[in-house]
Parts: C-alpha cells; structure tokens; sequence
C-alpha cells in the first residue's frame, strides 16, 4: 500500500490492485475530516466478485460488452464474459492487473500498466495513472496509449463507490439518458424526464437505480457527509456519467466515462453520441478528474 498525504488529507493507494484507491480522506479548512470513499481492505482482488468499494481506473473500456461480442469493422471478437455481468464484459481488464509504481512523492504517485494482448483484450496498451492530492482535492489523471501494431477501440473511466447521505442531493447537467434496458444495457437516447434531472440538484429516488447520462456537462455534487458537499469535476473527453446506486443504499456510484455502455457496438451499428473512439498504434487518449470537498457549508442540511 502506498501512502499520500497533504496535511490531514490522506489517500491509500494498491498499485498491484488494479491502482485502486483504498481509502480518500479530505479535510477542508476549520471543517471536520471527511472519508469519501467505501473503505477498500482487501489485499487483493477476486475478479469474480470485487468488493463494493474504493476507486479503480476504467480502461480499456467502462461498462459492458454486449453478450461478450466486440464489433470491429467485419470482425466480431469472442470475450470472455464476466461473471458479474454474465454474458457481458463488465469494466475492461485494467483493475484486474497489479501496476507498476514509477514515481512516489508525499503527495503523489505515478502508476502504469503494460497490458499483453490476451483474451480478455486481444490488443497491447498502456495505461498511466498520477495521483495529486491536495488538503481538499485528489487529482486523478488517467492515460491510455495503444501500443499494438493494429487500431484499438478505446475508452477511459473511473469506478468510485463513494460514502454519501442517501437522502441527500445530488446534482449534474446532462443533455440525455440512454434508458438501462432489462440486460444492464442501453436503448438509445432520450430526454431526460423531471424526476431524473440533476438540475436544480434533487434527492435520488429510493431503491436501486442506474443512470446513464450522455451530454454531461462534466460536474457533478452530492452530499458526503451531514453539513458537507463534494464535487467531481471531469475533462470534456468525459462526456458520459453513470449514476448508480443499489439497495439497501450502501454506496453512491458516480463514474465519469469517455463513452456509454456497449458504445462500440453500439457505433458499429450507426448511433451518434456514443463517445467511442478508435486509437491508431501510438496513439494516446487522456483526461483528468478532480475529486474535492465544496468549501464552505450547506445552507441546509439533509440529513438520513
């Protein structure tokens, strides 16, 4: 476990863990410390059946496969499924691997993986992960190179499970949502619906709920912790969020991706507004996500 800290502020890291981020504590000026995250205890990772908790890196896609079948021009690739999304992919291999720690400082670290071609991703890539925190900010900037000899369908994200007060708010600004279907995948596109706008930011609905938003605006709030707000700011390459939350409420997903579910099919058959792309060999896709307290308090509390 590697360890950053920037006065009270504190973020454990498991580079061979996939570069998850175990635990983030905040702590914003006169203001209590905040645990953001679900605590991650494990010393390592079942694929089968992760733990709900701390942050991990989506790469080289988010989300799932449809039915573990990848279109790629006239081809169609065979994954193997996964046994949480059976007889989907679910969230790429990248999490799945230890990462190499190339740089360490107080307050930052510098993590990679050099993927093979394997069955799960039958292309090479790099993934480069810098960590920066800050007293009240955990930086996170995530690099995916393809590093095979053929063009790569690509996609980055990050998979947080964060604490949050389940009656509490939580605000976004999105252009659509793509409705989750029956399979845990999309249809296409339509308007959001009052009950599912993040704008003024409302309480989210009781029970389990997934939302996945196209056109986001980059910036979404929630309340963490009674009295408190935190914020997570994205780069435009993230132009999609996932919302989802399960029940009982024990933790708040709030995943800022660079394409929908099963985009690349999706593309492959003809829709706009997948945030898809293809990398040419050597050629990169990066953007960076800042995850923070809100200063000052709340005009008005919601409490559980």
């Amino acid at each position: 476990m590697l360890t950053l800290r920037a006065g009270r502020a504190v973020a454990h890291l498991l580079p061979d863990c996939g570069a998850r981020v175990a635990s983030l504590t905040l702590a914003a000026p006169r203001r209590d410390a905040v645990d953001l995250l679900v605590p991650y205890t494990l010393a390592a990772v079942d694929p089968s059946n992760w733990p709900k908790a701390g942050m991990f890196p989506l790469l080289p896609y988010s989300n799932r496969i449809s039915h573990a079948m990848l279109r790629v021009g006239r081809m169609t690739l065979e994954l193997p499924p996964h046994p949480l999304a059976d007889p989907h992919t679910l969230h790429g291999n990248g999490h799945l691997q230890p990462w190499q720690v190339l740089a360490i400082r107080r307050g930052g670290a510098v993590l990679r993986l050099d993927s093979p071609a394997n069955a799960s991703w039958p292309w090479r890539y790099r993934g480069t992960i810098r960590y920066a925190l800050s007293q009240v900010q955990l930086q996170v900037h995530i690099d995916l190179c393809n590093t095979d000899d053929r063009p790569m369908p690509a996609g980055i994200g990050l998979h947080p499970y964060f604490r949050h007060l389940p009656a509490g708010e939580v605000g976004y600004g999105a252009g659509c949502i793509w409705p989750t279907n029956t399979h845990q995948l999309v249809d296409p596109p339509r308007a959001l619906r009052s009950n599912e706008s993040g704008t003024p930011p409302q309480p989210l609905p009781r029970g389990s709920l997934t939302r996945h938003l196209g056109g986001w605006d980059g910036a979404v709030t929630w309340q963490c912790s009674p009295g408190q707000e935190a914020v997570l700011h994205a780069d435009p390459l993230f132009g999609h969020l996932v919302v989802h939350r399960p029940d009982p409420p024990h933790y708040l997903c709030l995943e800022p991706v660079s394409h929908v579910a099963n985009g690349f099919n999706l593309a492959d058959s003809g829709a706009a507004g997948t945030g898809t792309r293809t990398l040419a060999p050597g050629e990169s896709m990066s953007g960076r996500v800042d995850i923070a307290l809100m200063p000052g308090p709340r005009t008005r509390d919601t409490r559980p």
